[in-house]
């Protein structure tokens, strides 16, 4: 913790100087603060009515940090009402960045620390996949996350643009998990999906090996070679 501490301090002194210093701001009682949960009462800085560079924000929560066009946006520390907190970047009033989430300032191991995409925990590693390794076989991999109801993989071959069927698929599990596969000879799903996932995966001659971070509904289309 002390290192991301470290770290955080880093960030937070130098995207208020990149807040003081990228626009010209104005002072007014008037100014406004777009997110309701911390509408009540502000002090800082402001820009056509609308809370923008440092500044302070009070109602049922807490924020304290930069704001751009009435959002929390930068770096900046909110606090709920019960007392949590998550210290660290902000876009358009959700958490996006790194920062690190105390749920209990009491409890030691109530500490989450890593990586937000649209308020939405991904884990330790800034990408939300990354593609290890890839056999020869192998001209590319397309991955995509395209939805958040559910936690699974499909993972379809081709070649051309064209499907190519896969009879016999493995999944060779490194961390995360699931449960079933599709019997389907075209795509192949991976379900109720433990993320952080990796694995080596194998259709065929086709050898890749993938880490996925963030949770949801993801679809890896694999390119094959024409031979």
């Amino acid at each position: 913790m002390g290192k991301n501490k470290k770290l955080l301090t880093s960030l937070f002194f130098l995207t208020f100087f990149c807040c003081i210093n990228g626009t010209a701001q104005d002072q007014t009682s008037a100014c406004q603060v777009l997110l309701p949960q911390i509408s009540g009462k502000y002090e800082g800085e402001c820009k056509k009515g609308l809370a923008d560079g440092i500044g302070k924000a009070q109602g049922v929560d807490l924020y304290e940090g930069c704001f751009r066009k009435g959002f929390p946006e930068g770096q900046g520390k909110y606090t709920w009402k019960d007392g949590a907190t998550f210290e660290g970047e902000w876009k358009k009033g959700r958490k996006d960045g790194y920062g690190i989430l105390t749920f209990s300032p009491s409890l030691q191991d109530s500490v989450l620390n890593g990586y937000w995409i649209d308020d939405e925990y991904i884990g330790t590693e800034k990408k939300p996949y990354k593609v290890n390794s890839k056999g020869i076989n192998i001209l590319g991999l397309t991955v995509t996350r395209v939805g958040s109801d559910k936690d699974q993989i499909v993972v379809e071959f081709s070649r051309n643009g064209r499907p190519l069927s896969i009879y016999s698929f493995c999944v060779t599990e490194i961390t995360g998990g699931y449960s079933t596969i599709s019997k389907s000879d075209f795509s192949k799903t991976l379900l109720n999906v433990r993320f952080p996932f990796r694995a080596e995966m194998t259709g065929g001659p086709y050898v890749f090996d993938i880490t996925i971070s963030q949770r949801g509904s993801w679809k890896i289309i694999v390119n094959a070679t024409t031979k």
